[in-house]
């Protein structure tokens, strides 16, 4: 374990020409395949009678609304500066990589590349109007334009700082947005909801607090199996410190308390529903080095980050567990980066 006025009626029908009849059976041979296969036709497609128009996907406004974001938070990481390696130079690539995959999760879910390529723009003048100054309309400052369809972000903002990103990543983490990921479907909740942790983890890195909404309406199914899993993450924790020296049996007391305290937490929401404590887990290793612990300690929150990523498909439409579960997500990737383990674009799943 570690790890979607009729005519009057006048008499009797007269019997159908041979014409009418073959137009109706060409019909019928179109329009049957088109809804057993489950085809969306284009919104601004031709009205054909009984021939369905494309309807939007689950929660298309906010996965369209994510990949625009990834798209502006990477063009303002860029223009921080500074080595690829620092925190802001691994985000700018991290984002990057966010909006290509999400523009290739809508195309594959079946957005026509016109609604993207509007979304796109109307996100593009939006963010002009809002950086406008409203006595003369001059830029106050540079900004962002939205991804063209491939995904790639364009030219950030001027004089962006660590801070100021930071304050960007927290501000996707609103109710609204959670709400928009309830709308999701199961096949992109996953996506969506390991970038979401993602950006609450850069916030965190950046020294920018998230707060978070009370987890009073978690389903208790949902937070036991959370709790088992950090349980398990807890406790080779525990080997790992013990195993550790110096700064790294420090940094391993400090990871053990913050999984301590969230089993505790966890542990409240589950109730009687949560399991026994654990005598022990098996470990996947001999851990008789530091050098070993050390290994431990990736090998444990890699598992506990990909635990919490695959839980978002049994939380799908539920708000509050999807918060939830984000906020476990984002603390397990920012235990994993005190370690040294590389930051994700999609916690978990990548």
């Amino acid at each position: 374990m570690i790890w979607p006025m009729p005519h009057p009626f006048d008499g009797m029908p007269g019997a159908p020409s041979r014409r009418t009849a073959l137009r109706a059976l060409g019909l019928a041979a179109v329009v049957v395949p088109l809804a057993a296969c489950g085809i969306r036709l284009e919104d601004d497609a031709p009205r054909v009678p009984l021939v369905p128009t494309r309807e939007p996907v689950p929660g298309e406004a906010f996965l369209l609304s994510l990949w625009l974001g990834s798209g502006d938070l990477a063009a303002q990481a860029a223009s921080i500066g500074g080595a690829a390696s620092s925190l802001p130079g691994q985000l700018g690539t991290l984002h990057q990589e966010q909006a290509g995959a999400l523009r290739a999760l809508l195309r594959r879910l079946g957005v026509p590349e016109r609604v993207a390529a509007e979304a796109a723009s109307a996100h593009q003048r939006a963010r002009a109007s809002a950086t406008s100054t409203p006595s003369t309309g001059a830029s106050a400052g540079a900004a962002t334009p939205a991804p063209p369809a491939d995904g790639t972000p364009g030219t950030g903002p001027e004089r962006a700082t660590p801070a100021a990103l930071g304050e960007s990543e927290a501000t996707a983490l609103s109710q609204e947005a959670f709400g928009g990921l309830a709308q999701v479907g199961r096949e992109a909740a996953p996506v969506a909801l390991a970038a979401l942790a993602q950006r609450a983890a850069a916030a965190a890195l950046l020294g920018k607090a998230v707060t978070w909404a009370a987890q009073t309406a978690v389903p208790a199914e949902f937070a036991a199996v959370a709790l088992e899993d950090t349980r398990a993450a807890a406790y080779g924790l525990e080997v790992v410190a013990a195993q550790s020296r110096d700064s790294q049996r420090t940094l391993a007391t400090t990871t053990l308390g913050t999984l301590r305290a969230r089993a505790a937490a966890l542990s409240d929401l589950a109730g009687d529903a949560g399991p026994p404590p654990s005598l022990g887990y098996p470990l996947p290793f001999p851990v008789t080095t530091p050098a070993a612990a050390r290994r431990l300690a990736v090998h444990v929150l890699a598992g506990l980050r990909a635990s919490h990523a695959a839980a978002a498909k049994d939380a799908v439409g539920e708000a509050s567990a999807l918060t939830s579960c984000t906020q476990w997500l984002s603390e397990a990737e920012v235990l994993g980066y005190r370690w040294r383990t590389p930051l994700q674009p999609f916690p978990g799943l990548s």
